[in-house]
């Protein structure tokens, strides 16, 4: 089955394309040099974009003072430049669980992957880590999953299934499946899509994260997947039964850490969840 998943994503046209305003955005924002009004350019060009990006910005996460904002280039201002790239991914990508069916669970798989994001860019501040690569590494950390279902939706049930009859994590049951999991899947994803590889890295290894080039920030996107799951947002078994402070992520990233610690980050992110639901209501918004 691997051979036959690998041999299909590996045919750029099978996959879904990212949208073209995010490689611009993704090209414009890569320059050490770049304006306001270049992006501007970019984003006016998706209109659909526009009026989501306006609300994101006029959102309380964003704009907690709630000052009107009716134009592009002070929405771009209010969210910051480099909250701009996971923005627009993260609004963009959204309409791909479409492709996958009704059977598929948009509105859990989307929530999930926004709280883990969200949760990821406030532990970025925190760790002193690049919070806008977090932010989009949480986003796109279960995009495999997605890619998967829409290409083999009767199989992945079936992983489901087992996962649940069995107990086990996705990944288990994905391989057990495709002889493939989620993560492999979402590398090639990411590697079509022609991303950083610095996203591609955490995105492939948030699992295990002793294994990523970057160990901290996949070992930050980790912990963001297990404490989503505190509120409530979990698509399946990725992280069922697992203790924080046992967690390969946590002894990466902390390297011991006080319990009024651990304490104090499960009651950080639940503001993140209700934050990321709102997020995820205006991304697949027509």
């Amino acid at each position: 089955m691997s051979r036959k998943i690998a041999d299909k994503l590996k045919n750029a046209e099978n996959i879904p394309p990212l949208p073209e305003v995010v490689h611009e955005i993704l090209s414009i924002t890569s320059k050490e040099d770049f304006s306001i009004k270049e992006l501007k350019k970019a984003i006016e060009k998706d209109p659909l974009l526009v009026a989501k990006i306006l609300k994101v910005a006029n959102s309380f996460m964003y704009n907690p003072y709630g000052r009107e904002i009716t134009s592009i280039d002070r929405a771009i201002m209010q969210l910051g430049t480099k909250n701009l790239v996971p923005v627009v991914i993260g609004l963009s990508i959204a309409g791909m669980s479409d492709l996958a069916g009704k059977r598929f669970n948009k509105e859990i798989f989307w929530k999930h992957s926004y709280t883990c994001g969200h949760i990821a860019k406030r532990l970025a501040k925190r760790f002193n880590l690049p919070e806008a690569e977090a932010f989009t590494a949480g986003i796109l950390h279960d995009i495999g999953k997605l890619i998967l279902y829409i290409f083999f939706p009767e199989d992945y049930e079936r992983a489901l299934k087992l996962s649940e009859e069995k107990n086990l994590p996705s990944t288990e049951a994905e391989k057990l499946v495709f002889e493939i999991d989620h993560t492999e899947v979402g590398k090639l994803v990411l590697q079509q899509w022609k991303l950083p590889n610095l996203i591609i890295d955490v995105v492939t290894h948030h699992h295990e994260p002793s294994k990523a080039r970057n160990k901290e920030l996949a070992a930050l996107v980790n912990i963001s997947n297990i404490l989503t799951r505190i509120t409530g947002m979990y698509y399946n078994r990725d992280t069922l039964g697992v203790v924080l402070t046992d967690s390969e992520g946590w002894r990466i990233l902390t390297k011991g850490a006080a319990e009024e610690e651990v304490e104090e980050l499960v009651f950080s992110v639940f503001d993140d969840a209700e934050d990321a639901a709102h997020f995820a209501e205006i991304a697949w918004s027509k």
